[in-house]
């Protein structure tokens, strides 16, 4: 059995691929670490071998080869790993699941609130 050569990291940030066939495809990342990444495909297919290049959160194109299909999802490895500072910009703008914002849970109507910056 193979092992990963670093640990992925759960995250929750917007991706696109280009596949062979030149379409666009948009996709959420689920976790990632320099070597690799999982993506959600919903009704796409993709095949184990397939290479791949994936924007990450407005970087890239990164070029990779398709690890794994299953479950509605795909592990990809990169062929030049993500460099530990690009990296590590990607683990500080994780944007969270909506289970873990406990969305719809009795909030109240902000109204005519307008957002401010605070970062």
């Amino acid at each position: 059995m193979k092992t990963r050569q670093s640990s992925r990291k759960k995250i929750n940030l917007p991706g696109r691929y280009i596949s062979g066939s030149g379409e666009l495809q948009d996709v959420v990342l689920r976790d990632l670490s320099p070597s690799g990444c999982r993506f959600d495909l919903g009704l796409r297919r993709l095949t184990q071998g397939s290479p791949l290049q994936i924007y990450v959160a407005g970087t890239g194109p990164h070029r990779g080869i398709v690890k794994w299909v299953a479950g509605g999802e795909a592990g990809l490895g990169f062929l030049v790993p993500l460099p530990e500072s690009q990296f590590g910009r990607f683990q500080s703008s994780h944007i969270p699941d909506p289970v873990d914002r406990n969305i719809g849970v009795g909030l109240d109507d902000i109204g005519q609130i307008k957002p401010q910056r605070f970062c």
